[in-house]
């Protein structure tokens, strides 16, 4: 993927906590929203990155240096 990828604070901070393996509800409940905003948070930066799934999401975002694994 060469063109640079856009994400917000909040979407980087979906991305982390997924690299670190908790679940949506887990994920919803650290940051005080509801699961189904992360759920919309991890279908908008699939659709950013192309990626098809949670594991292709993770791989290019430690790619393109998106978060730290």
């Amino acid at each position: 993927m060469s063109e640079i990828i856009n994400i917000t604070k909040r979407e980087k901070q979906i991305l982390q906590y997924l690299s670190y393996g908790y679940t949506t509800n887990e994920i919803a409940s650290k940051l005080d929203i509801a699961s189904t905003t992360v759920i919309t948070y991890k279908n908008r930066l699939r659709e950013k990155t192309g990626a098809r799934n949670c594991v292709e999401l993770i791989y290019i975002a430690a790619t393109n240096n998106l978060i730290v694994v």
